[in-house]
């Protein structure tokens, strides 16, 4: 080894060690940096859901937290059956939540339990207190009967009608059919019992004629699943709190 050599391999050895103190140097102040993201972050989720996600509505630093984390969730989990938009499905009974056809209201609260329990997913905790009985096959009507209860739903919803079948059907549903006792007096649905409104414009299942009657005729029995299991208290607040922004178009969503 001729002297040259020897007299850079200190120059060299110092030059590495540097290079291998400035590696850890920022090894260090990135899992710094990780840890005091993360700390934000989940003192961020602890807040979300520490505060009432009314509130959390009207606050957009927190809104926003919730859409980024609800957004993706309900791509993943609730497009099946509500849509993209959720226009829901009226040939399975989803309701169109766009057009504000929300069974339990759009109490957040309201709304996070049925997504915890679902509706008659047989869950213990499940929304099922009522459910569309099949008037006609029954006997509690008979099909006359239906179809003039078709004509006075028609008519409180401004719909072309048959006066006559439509007064006979105010009998009918205040009386023999007992729908009001679910529907309520005035047709437009009761948020406690999850019954919808039958006076549109905006129907679960359908709002024209034959399908009026095959609500009467048959029943429904719509159901939607529990997430209680499958989604954290986090995931939940925030998915309620996206489909709720999404319903009313808030423009935090965008």
């Amino acid at each position: 080894m001729n002297r040259a050599t020897q007299s850079t391999q200190p120059a060299a050895r110092a030059a590495a060690g540097r290079i291998r103190i400035g590696l850890i140097l920022v090894v260090l102040a990135s899992v710094i940096a990780g840890g005091a993201l993360w700390a934000r972050r989940t003192a961020t989720y602890a807040r979300l859901l520490r505060t009432e996600p009314q509130q959390v509505l009207t606050n957009p630093d927190l809104l926003g937290v919730a859409l980024r984390l609800g957004a993706p969730l309900y791509q993943r989990h609730c497009t099946g059956c509500h849509g993209a938009a959720m226009h829901g499905n009226p040939r399975r009974g989803v309701p169109d939540l766009a057009a504000g056809g929300w069974l339990y209201g759009t109490n957040p609260v309201d709304v996070e339990y049925t997504i915890y329990y679902g509706i008659r997913s047989g869950h213990p905790k499940a929304r099922n207190l009522t459910d569309m009985p099949a008037l006609v096959r029954t006997g509690q009507i008979t099909p006359q009967d239906a179809h003039d209860a078709v004509e006075y739903l028609l008519s409180l919803a401004g719909k072309d009608h048959d006066a006559a079948a439509a007064l006979r059907g105010k009998l009918i549903y205040g009386n023999k059919g007992n729908c009001f006792d679910c529907h309520a007096h005035d047709a437009r649905g009761v948020f406690d019992y999850g019954t919808p409104a039958l006076t549109g414009p905006v129907y679960q299942y359908g709002g024209d004629r034959e399908t009026l009657y095959q609500s009467i005729r048959n029943g429904r029995h719509g159901q939607c699943p529990a997430w209680v299991n499958r989604l954290t208290p986090l995931q939940i607040r925030a998915l309620s709190l996206y489909m709720l922004a999404a319903q009313r178009g808030d423009p935090a969503r965008s």
